[in-house]
């Protein structure tokens, strides 16, 4: 019983560090890529500056994914004990609902600028979570 207790408070601070760092990478590359991307200064310029929007989108984002990430504690319940369920309840949903992102921002068309925003919100998040899942798999098994 103390092994399921600390298998979900690994799991929980997992899910917060990933919330926490990931957050913070992506910001950091979101800037860098609206500094490399910045439109040149206009004569007039526009009453409304959108740029705040990408970041909260970056955040929201992160955070949405992170919990889609409390499916990962069904890895815990006897039924869900094996590689392949175990992999499914940490990545099903995340992968799932990335996808969803992709096509709904992307609109059918492919182009540099979403493939990026992709990479810079999705990227971070899914490698320090995978971190965790292998760290998870190393540490109690």
């Amino acid at each position: 019983m103390r092994n399921l207790m600390s298998k979900k408070k690994y799991i929980l601070w997992s899910i917060l560090k990933t919330w926490l760092i990931s957050t913070v990478i992506s910001i950091i590359l979101i800037i860098i890529f609206m500094a490399l991307t910045r439109e040149p200064v206009r004569e007039h310029p526009r009453n409304c500056n959108m740029s705040g929007l990408a970041y909260a989108f970056v955040v929201f984002w992160i955070f949405f994914l992170n919990i889609l990430s409390f499916g990962s504690l069904f890895s815990l319940l006897k039924t869900f004990h094996g590689k392949v369920k175990q992999a499914l309840c940490w990545f099903l949903l995340p992968v799932i609902s990335s996808v969803f992102y992709y096509c709904t921002v992307a609109d059918g068309k492919i182009n540099k600028d979403d493939i990026a925003l992709f990479l810079i919100t999705y990227l971070p998040w899914f490698c320090i979570w995978l971190f965790y899942y292998s760290r998870l798999n190393s540490r109690f098994k």
